[in-house]
């Protein structure tokens, strides 16, 4: 999914540890286990379906629905696109520190981007459940949800 080198605190460890450490044993020292739960829920989230839209429950809010459905002409796709969006960037905003932050938000896209789409493949097989993932003009990356009809 990502070169463990755009890591450096693991690497860190693993230099210090003259080798010897994998993830596992590394999430073991950085990690406990209500971040473990709440990873399991960031990388496998909960849904809403309000009025027929697909919507990730932890983003949603019926004054934005309400807004978002007004301002797209109620068309599906773009009411879930906007109600999903994200800007990747902030979903660790407050402790990015490392120098190669660009790189570790890319990785982060991917890795959202691979776990959202599997997730709901698993629990909507009959739906085309998209996960989009871009890079705007200013270098911003985003993730959305949407399903394609």
């Amino acid at each position: 999914m990502f070169e463990n080198e755009i890591h450096q605190e693991f690497m860190e460890f693993k230099e210090a540890n003259d080798g010897d450490v994998s993830w596992w044993s590394y999430v073991n020292m950085k990690a406990d286990l209500n971040t473990a739960l709440g990873f399991a829920k960031f990388f496998y989230p909960d849904i809403v379906e309000v009025e027929g839209y697909f919507l990730l429950k932890d983003k949603f809010s019926a004054r934005n629905l309400s807004l978002w459905k007004t301002d797209c002409q109620h068309q599906k796709a773009e009411v879930e696109k906007m109600m999903n969006l994200y800007q990747v960037r902030d979903f660790f905003h407050l402790n990015a520190e490392d120098e190669n932050v660009e790189d570790q938000i890319a990785a982060l896209g991917k890795v959202l981007q691979t776990f959202w789409t599997l997730s709901f493949a698993s629990r909507f097989p009959d739906r085309a459940i998209s996960v989009p993932l871009w890079e705007e003009s200013d270098g911003e990356l985003f993730i959305t949800v949407l399903e394609q009809e």
